[in-house]
């Protein structure tokens, strides 16, 4: 995990002593977004194989994700919550880390087969709703012209559709070049970004959108995981990223959209700490049950 921490610590620490400013992590976010999000998925697309695997796996993801949204949705009319609270709730309580936390405890735990089950939920599975339901609910409106031209969807697609060309290894390894800068780039804004003093303003949702990702979204790919009849890996894999707390991409959503971003940050660091805690204990849950 000190992939994850060093970035977001020592961006944190740079803005404490003044080498970076309030509103510097915007044009990191900008980057992530139109141009290097953009190669990732593009590079995505074009590599995976379609399947009837795929199929299940995503259809596990989208399953756990909408189940999650309606039950946020139904606590944001209890909690009366305002508006931009409510869409910040929303997206944190329903798209889980399933990249940036989701690919490691893959790795980790089920080996390069996981990780490979694991790109194909985060890409087809939780990435097009993101990008699609996501943006909906952070503009606050159905706005098809936005989720189309959404850039990072936009290079999803277009590797969907060049699949058949021949691409030169040259320009493969230019495009890994600016894709591997997504993750530390977008971990360095988080960092900027985050209030650590925000958890504690936050705790009660944040808490509360931690436990619904996680547990809602588990116990729900668990009965989809069964019903679809997955290999034991793939199934297993599902689980545990469906099982992800809080996407790192809500908190850059509510920054684009000007939500809720200190709530959103909230979310999501609690959510990272506690994953280091109760994903071992849910990884020994999945391999007795599978």
């Amino acid at each position: 995990m000190l992939e994850i921490i060093i970035p977001i610590l020592s961006a944190s620490l740079l803005k404490r002593f003044g080498v970076f400013k309030e509103g510097h992590e915007r044009i990191l976010i900008d980057y992530v977004l139109f141009f290097s999000l953009p190669i990732l998925s593009f590079k995505a697309g074009y590599d995976i194989h379609t399947s009837t695997e795929i199929l299940k796996v995503s259809s596990i993801a989208w399953t756990s994700i909408l189940v999650c949204m309606l039950f946020a949705f139904t606590i944001t009319k209890l909690l009366k919550l305002n508006d931009k609270d409510a869409r910040t709730f929303l997206l944190v309580s329903s798209f889980g880390n399933t990249a940036f936390l989701g690919y490691p405890y893959a790795y980790t735990y089920f080996g390069q087969e996981g990780l490979q089950v694991a790109i194909i939920y985060d890409n087809i599975g939780s990435f097009l709703l993101v990008s699609s339901l996501g943006i909906i609910i952070a503009s606050g409106k159905p706005n098809l012209k936005e989720i189309l031209l959404f850039p990072p969807f936009l290079g999803l697609v277009l590797g969907l559709l060049t699949k058949s060309f021949y691409i030169p290894f040259t320009l493969v390894k230019a495009l890994d070049f600016v894709a591997l800068s997504t993750l530390p780039v977008i971990l360095f804004a988080l960092g900027l970004s985050i209030d650590l003093t925000g958890i504690r303003k936050n705790l009660k949702l944040s808490l509360l959108a931690v436990l619904v990702k996680v547990f809602i979204a588990f116990f729900v790919s668990l009965i989809a995981a069964k019903l679809f009849n997955l290999p034991e890996i793939a199934m297993k894999v599902s689980v545990l990223e469906s099982a992800m707390p809080p996407m790192m991409f809500s908190a850059v959503l509510a920054i684009r959209y000007n939500l809720n971003p200190n709530l959103a940050f909230s979310a999501v660091s609690l959510g990272m700490v506690l994953s280091f805690a109760y994903v071992p204990f849910l990884v020994r849950v999945v391999e007795r049950l599978f």
